[in-house]
């Protein structure tokens, strides 16, 4: 509520959060209907031919890219090359979530945020992860990819959790101006809907 000095702040543990005027659940709602027009797109999909192995068709890739472990972090900056601060700051995003904050790699869309926080907003951002390659069908570092690559089965209703267990000074350590206390501040208009009033 803004009024009285008093402003209402929506964190990622309070769903009640909306950008530009337009409420997250319809964002939600938007990629829920844009995923399933994907998924008819990947016709070649093991689910949608009844196969059990991974037919590269990059539905996956679309649908989440992958949350690597601190140390399948690590795999991955020495299988390219880099440092693990380089390959936080080129292709990967932090996110939130009800328990804290993980890395993840980004999608092809937000490469204009990487090695930021991704706004709540972008969570539903449309796109390959930042490793899948649309013209060989193939992820870039399919010899070092994280657990949840190699777990994942579209196939299967069974999901595994990735056991990412990131803490904020591991963090930090790869993305120094990282602050976890920082994020979007949204505030309640006077006509009850909610805005975003400046991203940190």
């Amino acid at each position: 509520m803004v009024g009285a000095g008093i402003v209402t702040t929506y964190t990622m543990n309070n769903p009640l959060r909306m950008f530009g005027g337009i409420d997250i659940s319809i964002r939600r709602a938007e990629h829920r209907a844009y995923l399933a027009e994907e998924e008819e797109k990947h016709s070649e999909r093991a689910r949608n031919n009844g196969l059990k192995s991974c037919q590269r068709c990059g539905f996956c890739c679309l649908k989440q890219p992958c949350v690597p472990s601190p140390t399948e972090f690590n795999t991955v900056a020495d299988y390219l090359d880099i440092t693990p601060r380089e390959l936080a700051r080129k292709y990967a995003v932090v996110n939130e979530e009800k328990n804290g904050f993980y890395l993840l790699w980004a999608r092809e869309t937000q490469t204009d945020i990487v090695g930021r926080a991704l706004p709540y907003y972008r969570t539903y951002d449309r796109g390959y992860c930042i490793f899948f390659d649309k013209e060989y069908h193939a992820c870039k570092i399919h010899q070092a990819r994280p657990k949840t690559a190699k777990t994942t089965k579209c196939w299967s209703d069974k999901t595994e959790l990735s056991g990412a267990c990131w803490t904020t000074d591991r963090i930090k350590a790869l993305l120094p101006d990282f602050n976890p206390n920082a994020g979007d501040l949204y505030v309640v208009n006077g006509n009850g809907t909610v805005s975003l009033l400046r991203i940190f």
